[in-house]
């Protein structure tokens, strides 16, 4: 089978969430075209699915030392590089994609995660914004942005994000815990009760909603 053939099995296999037979696809190009950069973008892809962050950063550098224009092997080695705890490393990565395509909304996304872990929030907020900006229905950014306001004692704006993520993915937990979270704060109680009961709908054991309904009587 060609390599082209083999990748595009791969991707079917990654699409369908068939990761095994994904990995062994990547990696059956590697073995023969070391230098394949689609292979490695994707298995980096898939590794950071897969949470194995020390081997999808080393296969990421790869691909970005052969194709370095490539936006997304820089968001994606960004990525890798965050969940090693090499902030600066990620940092630039995300800055060196965002130059080579600054219209992708998911890069300022995940800049923006990266800004509040580090509790840069003015600059946060507006890599937030600016993924909304290209992106108004991006649930994650939502939520994200709401986190930040809520962090900061501004609960109404933050509600009104948390709203905007629930409309896009109402079985989302985490726009649901954010939801209720920054109602409660705004001292809207039984509302506040609602949500934390979807939450236990959803799952039984969610301990923060279980907590909360406690508390709240």
């Amino acid at each position: 089978m060609a390599a082209e053939a083999k990748l595009k099995k791969a991707v079917e296999h990654h699409r369908e969430g068939r990761l095994d037979a994904a990995e062994a696809g990547y990696r059956e190009i590697l073995a023969s075209r070391a230098g394949d950069f689609n292979a490695l973008n994707l298995l980096g892809t898939l590794l950071l699915q897969r949470g194995v962050h020390d081997e999808a950063e080393k296969v990421l550098r790869r691909a970005v030392e052969i194709n370095p224009g490539s936006a997304d092997a820089q968001m994606r080695l960004g990525l890798a590089n965050r969940g090693l705890g090499n902030a600066s490393r990620a940092e630039y990565c995300f800055r060196s994609s965002l130059k080579l395509d600054p219209k992708a909304a998911d890069t300022h996304y995940n800049y923006g995660n990266l800004l509040a872990s580090l509790e840069r929030g003015d600059e946060a907020l507006q890599a937030y914004l600016a993924c909304l900006k290209l992106e108004p229905n991006h649930a994650e950014a939502h939520i994200g942005l709401g986190d930040l306001l809520l962090h900061n004692e501004r609960a109404e704006p933050a509600a009104a994000h948390y709203q905007q993520a629930v409309a896009l993915r109402p079985s989302s937990p985490e726009a649901l815990v954010g939801l209720g979270r920054s109602t409660r704060a705004l001292g809207k109680s039984e509302e506040a009760r609602k949500i934390f009961e979807r939450l236990v709908e959803l799952d039984p054991e969610h301990v923060e909603a279980r907590q909360t309904l406690s508390e709240l009587g």
